[in-house]
């Protein structure tokens, strides 16, 4: 179990983590851009990363790679989840796009309104019932598909060991928010 003490000792020793890879402004909250970064769980495909930007705000990011591309989910202090799909080889100025993901052969997901910005597809998923089906979704898959709004696929990315690394982002998390194991109820 993390422990806030044991984050910020952590945050203290990290070096960077392919800055290119992680945004200079999460979806849900703007951030100055990416201080440090540090891997604190790996299972399988997925890694766990805790994260500092310049403004002093903390964030945890669960990652798979696929090549020149990643997939993440960024999980906030706030408890706002967002997605980023990165690809190197991808230019976009600030626009807006619908894209579709489909987890194994369950029903695709439209995630309308996702901005496209530099070499990443963002999109915050909203609170609600669908958003824990669709993590859930990834949690159980074993393969995530992404596709254009006009329905050629462009990337497949593995969910082996997202379960357990959904999981820890959820530890993660706790532990920025000091809800990591205190057994104080008033905390």
């Amino acid at each position: 179990m993390f422990s806030r003490m044991f984050l910020v000792a952590l945050l203290a020793s990290l070096v960077s983590w392919f800055p290119a890879l992680l945004p200079m402004a999460s979806v849900g909250q703007a951030h100055a851009g990416v201080k440090e970064s540090r891997r604190v769980y790996q299972r399988k495909a997925w890694e766990v990363r805790v994260v500092a930007f310049d403004d002093g705000t903390f964030a945890c990011a669960a990652r798979v790679s696929a090549g020149g591309s990643n997939f993440l989910i960024w999980a906030d202090v706030d408890e706002t989840v967002s997605l980023q799909f990165y690809n190197r080889a991808w230019r976009f100025g600030d626009e807006k796009a619908n894209i579709v993901v489909r987890i194994d052969r369950r029903p695709k997901w439209t995630l309308n309104n996702a901005r496209l910005s530099s070499r990443s597809v963002f999109f915050t998923l909203p609170e609600g019932k669908a958003s824990l089906r669709f993590l859930r979704e990834i949690m159980a898959g074993s393969r995530l598909n992404l596709y254009g709004s006009s329905g050629g696929r462009i990337n497949t990315y593995s969910l082996a060991g997202s379960k357990a690394s959904m999981l820890m982002l959820i530890r993660c998390i706790r532990a920025l928010q000091g809800r990591d194991g205190d057994a104080n109820p008033f905390n």
